[in-house]
């Protein structure tokens, strides 16, 4: 899906999936035998398992989410065909932190998936969505070939350490995944060691929409705010006690944009950054004025909102003049 629906998504729901995995059985591909299939169980982030089948030696694999291309590739592991949508798949469809790889990139419209016949063409043995799927799309997509939505029930995408540890034992690299991990995790605490007075500062991430009206995380559980986590940062507290259950994000309105307030803000916007100046009360927040505002857009939103072992760097390297600050 197109981050811009996955954030709407997330403001009115919060969609939980469980990793189900089920063989071909259309004649466009050939369903693996026992022998050509085994189990991989994955240990992921605090203290869950996934389980999943696939085939042994996945030769044609299709990736339909950022945060698992750009890990694969990093692992040097081929891919097949990447599905991205139109305006959502950076500039040139290519993610600036995504390593260089060889696979045909598809374009498809925005805000939606590809259908099951325009991934047949490919003969895929293996479809890695990412994210949660409808029970429809879902058996469709697993008559075709084994498919993976979500390793952690617990999440609406999994973290870049779980997407790393699963690709590793996927596709018997498990020692280049352990050590994508280990390099990046490096990096995330020498982050913190040069910038030590930014631990604890608060941040928020919001989403401005072109109506006026905007949406924040409420809860560490969002992707997003769980990399900020990780490199030191605290949940804008305000934003943390609207947070009722599954649901991550708050729809807010224009009024209540004092709630944003925080050491460190993260704007995403659809429209013209300058935009938000006009905003009653937007230059009275700390991060307009201490120039702690980081704007994102759809090339770069992804790289907080799905984050893989390497967009983990260049989170780090772009948030590095603010936390100078800070």
């Amino acid at each position: 899906m197109s981050i811009v629906k996955y954030l709407s998504q997330l403001l009115r729901t919060s969609v939980v999936a469980v990793v189900a995995i089920a063989v071909c059985s259309i004649t466009a591909c050939t369903a693996p035998t026992e022998e050509e299939t085994h189990e991989v169980t994955v240990e992921l982030l605090g203290g869950h398992t996934a389980t999943v089948d696939v085939p042994t030696k996945p030769q044609r694999v299709i990736s339909l989410l950022s945060n698992w291309t750009s890990t694969l590739a990093a692992l040097d592991i081929p891919i097949t065909a990447e599905f991205v949508q139109d305006g959502y798949g950076g500039p040139n469809n290519s993610f600036p932190w995504t390593p260089e790889h060889d696979a045909e990139v598809v374009v498809i419209q925005a805000d939606t998936l590809p259908t099951v016949d325009a991934m047949a063409r490919f003969e895929p043995d293996l479809i890695i969505a990412g994210t949660a799927l409808d029970a429809d799309r879902f058996a469709a997509y697993t008559k075709l070939a084994p498919t993976i939505t979500v390793l952690n029930p617990n999440g609406p995408v999994d973290s870049w350490q779980d997407i790393a540890t699963a690709a590793g034992k996927i596709f018997g690299k498990e020692t280049a995944a352990a050590d994508l991990v280990g390099r990046t995790q490096r990096n995330v605490d020498a982050f913190k060691a040069k910038y030590p007075a930014a631990a604890g500062k608060t941040f928020t991430y919001a989403l401005f929409q072109t109506t006026g009206s905007f949406g924040a995380i409420n809860s560490t559980k969002d992707p997003a705010a769980a990399l900020l986590t990780e490199l030191g940062f605290v949940l804008n507290p305000r934003l943390a006690a609207m947070n009722k259950g599954a649901v991550t994000r708050s729809r807010l309105s224009a009024e209540r944009i004092d709630l944003l307030d925080s050491d460190l803000l993260l704007a995403y916007t659809l429209g013209d950054p300058a935009a938000l100046a006009r905003i009653p009360g937007w230059n009275s927040l700390t991060a307009v004025k201490d120039g702690t505002v980081l704007y994102l857009n759809n090339d770069t939103s992804p790289a907080f909102s799905v984050p893989s072992a390497p967009s983990v760097d260049y989170v780090i390297a772009t948030l590095s003049p603010i936390a100078s600050r800070l």
